[in-house]
């Protein structure tokens, strides 16, 4: 696939008008994002559960969330039922992740990959507590 190719392809799926669209191809930082897209989406993203105690999900140890290098959850490779509340934190890895991917740096390049839901566990008043370890892998 071409840079071009890659471009109409984004501007489809945004639906904007010509001239919203224009003003993101013209910008400098979406200059780089399109520079740097073709070879982000060879990877996915990985949250493993490294840890899981009294999930009312039922999140295990080794689950896999998947998602695309976008931040999609891939709903067809990750667990049919994925808590609400450990998303809201997981967002904040995917960013990171996508915004090295989008900038050409290496996406592994996160030194705080680890995060958890918002249940703080039976010891500190709650009932549980899921944390996850994010990583970028190639797409084979």
């Amino acid at each position: 696939m071409e840079r071009r190719d890659l471009i109409e392809i984004i501007k489809r799926r945004l639906a904007l008008s010509e001239d919203e669209f224009q003003a993101i191809e013209q910008n400098a930082k979406y200059q780089r994002l399109f520079k740097n897209a073709l070879e982000a989406s060879r990877f996915k993203l990985i949250a493993e559960v490294v840890e899981s105690k009294g999930c009312h999900s039922g999140h295990k140890v080794g689950q896999k969330l998947v998602f695309d290098s976008t931040g999609n959850l891939l709903t067809r490779e990750s667990p049919e039922r994925v808590c609400a509340f450990l998303m809201p934190n997981l967002t904040v890895l995917i960013n990171v992740f996508f915004e090295n991917l989008m900038n050409g740096r290496d996406p592994n390049e996160v030194i705080f990959n680890r995060t958890g839901c918002f249940d703080v566990g039976v010891g500190c008043g709650g009932w549980g507590h899921v944390v996850v370890e994010m990583r970028a892998v190639p797409i084979k």
